[in-house]
């Protein structure tokens, strides 16, 4: 994603300030989807809002909000363009604290959103399946939002060598605690939500990258005993890539495949046929979903 720069390290002329910046960047997509319910046309832009300084101490700090419009379908924001609450870090390089609209602990170190891949499609069905099941049958995890408050989540991160410890909780949010390792090429990484019931559980992953191939499991036992699991990976083909997920969120088995290629200048098209045994609760049907649209960078 290119950014934009706002303000420079001439703002070191500040008072306290080594170094200060501040960066804009987004995303569009637009595309078409048909599943169950007939043929719809889908459209999303994101603005992210991020600024950075350094003070002469040697002490990092940040803060983050994101601007995001686009149709209702599957769960998404409606016409309205909504700002999202913003999120606030500082950090001695070693331990880092962060408040605000952000992942809690198994987000951050566990990387629920991105265990190997399987493309990106114009369509919310196949986005939310393909990056994540695992949240997607249960409202575990605290996770930013793009459209609203967000968790106001209080969260610690520990840089140790190869490992990554994250701690999250505060204002009514569930105690979260994860660890991750770097094992090569491979990642693995241990969580645990202290929720009750379906709300709260033990989360595994485990990932890699094998040179032009990408792939992930991620394993999800609640703390009810409920298990789910999503298994994905990508590879490149010719000029682009093929994705393809099996998942079980605990309602259905899930699966999808699809194709991306990039158009360069930051855009790419993308064709997907995702299935479900189940509806989501995202608003995704059962059945079948094919789609076809084009995402964009700038």
């Amino acid at each position: 994603m290119k950014k934009v720069l706002l303000a420079t390290s001439a703002l070191t002329m500040l008072a306290g300030a080594a170094a200060a910046q501040m960066t804009v960047g987004g995303s569009a997509r637009m595309g078409v989807y048909n599943d169950s319910a007939g043929t719809v046309t889908e459209r999303r832009m994101r603005i992210n809002v991020s600024g950075s300084g350094e003070s002469d101490s040697g002490i990092s700090f940040g803060a983050w909000a994101r601007f995001q419009s686009g149709n209702a379908k599957d769960g998404f924001l409606g016409a309205t363009g909504v700002m999202s609450g913003s999120n606030v870090w500082i950090s001695n390089g070693t331990m880092t604290l962060t408040v605000g609209n952000s992942g809690g602990a198994v987000n951050q170190v566990g990387g629920i959103y991105s265990v190997g891949g399987c493309g990106f499609s114009a369509s919310p069905s196949y986005q939310q399946y393909c990056a994540n099941v695992i949240n997607q049958g249960n409202g575990s995890f605290a996770q930013t939002s793009s459209g609203g408050a967000g968790p106001n989540i209080v969260r610690l991160d520990f840089a140790l060598g190869s490992a990554n410890v994250s701690i999250s909780g505060g204002n009514t949010n569930d105690a979260e605690i994860a660890v991750g390792f770097a094992l090569g090429s491979v990642n693995l990484a241990v969580g645990f939500d202290n929720g009750a019931a379906a709300t709260g559980g033990t989360y595994v992953s485990v990932s890699g990258d094998a040179g032009s191939a990408q792939w992930g499991v991620t394993y999800y036992r609640t703390t009810a005993g409920a298990t789910q699991y999503i298994a994905k990976a990508a590879t490149a083909v010719g000029a682009g890539s093929v994705g393809a997920f099996l998942a079980n969120d605990g309602a259905g088995n899930r699966w999808g495949l699809n194709y991306s290629q990039s158009l360069g200048g930051g855009a790419a098209a993308t064709v997907a046929i995702t299935n479900q045994a189940a509806a989501g609760a995202g608003g995704q049907l059962a059945g079948t979903t094919v789609t076809a649209g084009v995402t964009m960078g700038f």
